[in-house]
């Protein structure tokens, strides 16, 4: 078998503001939360350190695209949305090669398990002294065919280089780290060497994009009115696909009750919502099935480090228990999110 590779480009994108449950954005795809267990918890900027995780992404092979491939390289350009916002964009370039994975005919799925923002505190204090909130944050993601007549464009080539499988995630503290980082790795160089690309070597999904509230509380509009985010599985559903009865128009997720299948690998399922029966209802468990469109899968994970008062930090202890709930259910071996900070 052939040992070519794909290059994934997911640029990161925080952009203080998250798309609501079923509006679909420009990128042709819907945000999906996915209700397993633990139950989700409001993120709080005030108070709280985060990681963000991206899990797994599953595409339609392409003619001459995705077909015989066995590695991926995954690059991030990451832009870090911050109030006070800083004179110019936070912005920092990751990389990473996995390997894909065999998955049903017609579709490639690649078991990423990079955790892109590691324990990022939400509050911190900028170089003048005064404290800075992280508000949001999402992700943008282009798949490049490495093996393309063109190869990969210098900037791409040279951040691949630099980083190698190390699996960075951004820095921990972005405001203040931002400048060096933007000179070493231009995120416009980035975008023009995708930009060259011709269209059937690349493929653009949807974005991800998630606002954190300044409070505990998730309920509120927010400042774009799109609410704000909570822990757990999300994933981005894209209206490419195999059409047929297991294809769920990006339009219509709204209808539709959600799931997913942990073992042996991560499936999305939905089930066509029924008149007057909540989605939690046990009715429903013979009648999802696995989706036909493709899709990327994140889990987002907490700890308040911050209580306001002395004393051990139970809430810290629960959000600890929790995300190590989540990995073993997810079955991620790496679990930074459950180590105490």
């Amino acid at each position: 078998m052939s040992r070519g590779r794909v290059f994934v480009l997911l640029c990161l994108l925080f952009l203080g503001f998250r798309p609501a449950f079923g509006q679909v954005n420009n990128n042709g795809g819907v945000p999906i939360r996915i209700p397993n267990s633990p139950d989700a918890k409001c993120i709080n900027s005030s108070t709280d350190q985060v990681w963000l995780t991206l899990y797994r992404i599953v595409e339609s092979k392409k003619k001459g695209f995705l077909t015989r491939e066995t590695e991926a390289e995954i690059v991030l350009n990451v832009k870090v949305q911050a109030k006070p916002q800083p004179p110019q964009p936070l912005s920092f370039p990751l990389s990473n090669t996995v390997e894909i994975g065999p998955y049903s005919v017609g579709q490639v799925s690649i078991p990423v398990e990079y955790t892109l923002v590691s324990g990022l505190n939400l509050k911190q204090t900028g170089t003048d002294g005064k404290s800075v909130l992280y508000t949001g944050f999402g992700v943008d993601e282009t798949i490049v065919n490495l093996r393309s007549a063109n190869g990969l464009g210098s900037a791409i080539q040279a951040l691949s280089d630099a980083t190698g499988n190390k699996k960075l995630p951004i820095p921990d503290t972005p405001y203040t780290q931002a400048f060096g980082y933007i000179l070493d790795f231009a995120s416009k160089a980035i975008q023009s060497d995708i930009q060259k690309t011709k269209d059937k070597d690349k493929y653009a999904t949807a974005s991800l994009a998630l606002n954190f509230s300044d409070s505990s509380a998730c309920d509120g509009n927010g400042p774009t009115g799109q609410g704000f985010e909570k822990t757990g599985t999300k994933a981005i559903l894209m209206a490419d696909g195999k059409p047929g009865d297991a294809y769920v128009p990006i339009e219509e997720v709204g209808s539709y009750c959600w799931s997913a299948d942990i073992t042996p690998s991560f499936i999305l399922k939905a089930a066509k919502k029924v008149p007057n029966k909540d989605c939690s209802d046990s009715s429903y468990s013979s009648l999802y099935k696995q989706v036909s469109n493709d899709y990327v899968a994140f889990f987002l994970q907490k700890q308040t480090i911050e209580t306001g008062h002395l004393g051990p930090n139970k809430i810290q202890d629960d959000d600890i228990a929790d995300s190590q709930r989540l990995c073993d259910l997810l079955h991620v071996k790496n679990c930074p999110a459950a180590v105490k900070q």
